[in-house]
């Protein structure tokens, strides 16, 4: 059977019946047409794992047996928070989703002068409601047991005060790159890379007084989906968990 890890947005028992939510239930009983005695595994961010085996539906709802858990630690010693510029379409979901999987700790869109996307078509709540289904999806795909927080999004301008810790921008211009950074980051960075039509001059100018140390992803440009997600992989090889 294949392996099924779920989200339920639910406090789960350590053991006995459980009945899953509506629509974590539409999800296993319609989409992966799990059957009677297909085993699974819960989670519910807790940082922990919740083994379950389906034995019943009623009325759509999926009657569960659940039959421990234990703690299995997802996240990455690295706490990386990205600032991920907003793209257009499938461009953004796939970079969301792609964020998650590589162990992420924050997730802040923001909007920048040259991109595509403005601030005003990426806010509301039925937005943000889709992006959190993407980044739920991405955990249950990759085995995560803890959720990485999705951030409303904020013009690039005005988001410097959520860097943390050791502050990373991507730039073609830099004179420096990944492998020469000599002393480890610290426990924590934030990166940021550059929209479709690149950062401003101006947006790389507050970068630097913010703190903000320019690296170059190599000899080429990479478009604004994959250096992001490049950097994310990069740092996490050198000091995470990759």
């Amino acid at each position: 059977m294949p392996r099924i890890h779920l989200y339920a947005d639910s406090n789960l028992p350590e053991s006995g019946p459980f009945l899953l939510p509506v629509g974590p239930s539409h999800h296993l009983l319609k989409v992966l047409r799990a059957r009677n005695a297909q085993p699974l595994t819960l989670f519910n961010g807790d940082g922990a794992v919740y083994h379950a085996t389906l034995v019943g539906v009623s009325s759509g709802v999926a009657l569960l047996e659940l039959a421990g858990r234990h703690l299995q630690v997802t996240l990455s010693p690295l706490a990386i928070q990205v600032f991920l510029p907003l793209t257009r379409g499938e461009r953004w979901d796939w970079s969301l989703q792609k964020a998650v999987e590589l162990g992420v700790r924050r997730i802040q869109p923001v909007a920048c002068r040259h991109g595509v996307v403005q601030l005003s078509e990426a806010r509301g709540e039925k937005r943000l409601a889709r992006w959190r289904d993407i980044v739920i999806a991405a955990c249950e795909q990759s085995g995560a047991t803890t959720i990485p927080e999705l951030a409303p999004p904020l013009a690039l301008e005005v988001a410097w005060d959520a860097v943390r810790g050791t502050p990373l921008v991507l730039d073609p211009e830099g004179s420096a790159r990944f492998v020469s950074i000599e002393s480890h980051p610290g426990p924590e960075i934030t990166l940021l890379s550059g929209p479709e039509g690149g950062l401003a001059a101006e947006e790389v100018a507050a970068a630097r007084a913010h703190g903000f140390r320019l690296l170059r992803m190599g000899p080429r440009i990479l478009r604004a989906e994959t250096a992001a997600i490049a950097a994310i992989a990069v740092a996490q090889a050198l000091w995470g968990d990759l």
